[in-house]
């Protein structure tokens, strides 16, 4: 039985987390040039990112451990343990650090650095961000199907897609948030945009880390089957010989593809 993720989805993964070091790396080093508040938190924000894929591609490893009389149903579980660990790593490393650094530095009065670093480097990054968000819709396309993608963050039993999706998309609009902060800042001197532009991706984080949270937490408590399967699977029961009427039913994913 199927209990790893996709190679589409560790693809993803993989994309996601090179371009979270890349990025990382260089968002850093332009904080430490300009002293932008904003910047400071993009770093914290694509830190958190690389440990959180770090995270799922651990999960996914200790995943594939076959099951045993202790474990009967096998470590599929796994996978949403270590997703549930990424919610906290995004909310507390990237959010709440994030914003901390913006209330602290609101009202500073120290001059922001060339901000032409920063834009380099937001553009840069906005390009590698942008890369893993093309990777991550063409590798969950054909499990959206019809849905929205709101949606489809809603029903997936798979913890990389609500993770990395949601990842990109705020890795994008956080670049977005530090650039306004940035340029503001330069065109007025005042240095509470660059501060709030840093509360503001703070405030993000932790968003994005509540929904992870959320989501993640209703498949350790087990989630029952599609709607379609439960049918199917009625059917199926029904159909057979000897059987009169399902009167009850009822399923548990156990793991993304463990029913």
């Amino acid at each position: 039985m199927k209990t790893t993720p996709s190679s589409e989805q560790r693809v993803a993964v993989i994309t996601a987390l090179a371009a979270n070091v890349a990025v990382a790396i260089a968002k850093f080093a332009a904080a430490a040039v300009t002293g932008s508040s904003a910047l400071i938190a993009e770093s914290l924000h694509s830190l958190a990112d690389s440990v959180n894929e770090v995270l799922l591609l651990v999960g996914a490893r200790r995943s594939r451990r076959p099951a045993d009389l202790r474990h009967p149903f096998g470590y599929a579980r796994y996978r949403y343990v270590y997703a549930f660990v990424v919610s906290l790593t995004v909310f507390w490393v990237g959010g709440v650090l994030a914003l901390i650094q913006g209330v602290s530095r609101f009202s500073g009065h120290d001059s922001l650095g060339d901000p032409r670093w920063a834009y380099a480097v937001l553009g840069i990054a906005a390009g590698f961000e942008g890369w893993s968000l093309r990777t991550t819709l063409r590798t969950v396309g054909p499990a959206k199907g019809a849905l929205t993608w709101w949606r489809l963050v809603q029903v997936t039993k798979a913890p990389e897609i609500i993770v990395v999706l949601l990842e990109d998309l705020g890795a994008l609009v956080g670049i977005g948030i530090a650039l306004i902060g940035v340029t503001l800042t330069a065109l007025t001197g005042q240095r509470e945009w660059d501060a709030i532009a840093a509360i503001a991706i703070g405030l993000l984080l932790m968003s994005i880390g509540l929904v992870v949270n959320r989501e993640t937490q209703s498949l350790l408590i087990g989630e029952s089957a599609a709607v379609e399967v439960v049918d199917a699977i009625r059917q199926a029961i029904a159909s057979t010989e000897g059987v009169e009427a399902v009167v009850d039913l009822r399923t548990i994913h156990v793991g993304p593809d463990d029913l």
